[in-house]
């Protein structure tokens, strides 16, 4: 007698999921073996990387540093065409409070 403990989606899940490891493994494979035989230029690419990023880093912060200066200069508190409104809840007994 033959039994079957499982349904065939189980059984395709279990081969997309084999599937897919495979690949992946042989990705894995693949880029280890360029990454060991090309070191030196891998190196190169990502210390290039690393220095791009870092004058980005460098160039953002002074940007951000100058508006800052900019802004102190200015007076920072002063904007045109801002106007702020500040309303208060009405009270319990329905009077709004008009003194601010």
């Amino acid at each position: 007698m033959f039994f079957k403990l499982y349904s065939d989606s189980f059984k395709q899940l279990s081969k997309g999921y084999a599937k897919v490891l495979f690949i992946v493994g042989l990705l894995l494979i693949g880029f280890g073996t360029l990454v060991w035989i090309l070191k030196e230029v891998l190196a190169v690419i990502a210390a290039a990387i690393f220095i791009i990023v870092g004058f980005i880093c460098c160039f953002n912060a002074a940007r951000i540093f100058i508006n800052t200066v900019k802004t102190d200069k200015k007076g920072g508190d002063v904007r045109s065409n801002v106007k702020i409104r500040i309303c208060r809840e009405a009270s319990p007994s329905g009077e709004q409070d008009t003194d601010i």
